[in-house]
């Protein structure tokens, strides 16, 4: 299980620390280190995969991370907490809609949905004078 990771990789990997944040530039193995880590943490502590909370920033390095760690521990991971800040908040908002007290069939608008949004909401108000009012800046404003 440890096998190709060098002398810091490795200590990450069988930290006795319950949180351990993996801080480092591209390419230098963070994936590796965190798919292993729970592995370790799965086959040799007896941690169950579903108590763990990985979060990374891009949808390829989350795909890259649950597709490691179900070779790993050879299970499915579709129900552990493996994702983008992003797509682990929308998980936990549809768990948890009545408590955040959001309709059950919430959407999250990304940005173009926003500026058609916005230009219908000025357009109701009858702001038309869109070089005072740019949608963008009025969303920028926003958010």
């Amino acid at each position: 299980m440890l096998e190709g990771l060098n002398a810091e990789q490795k200590q990450a990997v069988i930290s006795n620390s319950k949180y351990t944040l993996i801080i480092a530039g591209a390419g230098s193995g963070k994936t590796r280190v965190l798919t292993h880590r729970i592995a370790y943490l799965n086959q040799q502590e007896n941690v169950s995969p579903y108590s763990i909370l990985a979060v990374t920033f891009t949808n390829k390095a989350a795909q890259e991370m649950r597709s490691r760690i179900e070779t790993m521990i050879t299970m499915p991971v579709s129900a552990m907490w493996v994702g983008t800040f992003h797509g682990i908040a929308n998980r936990f908002l549809r768990m948890h809609w009545r408590d955040a007290k959001l309709q059950q069939e919430f959407r999250i608008l990304d940005s173009s949905d926003q500026l058609s949004l916005i230009k219908r909401v000025l357009k109701t108000l009858g702001i038309t004078d869109i070089k005072r009012w740019p949608p963008k800046m009025v969303a920028a404003f926003i958010n």
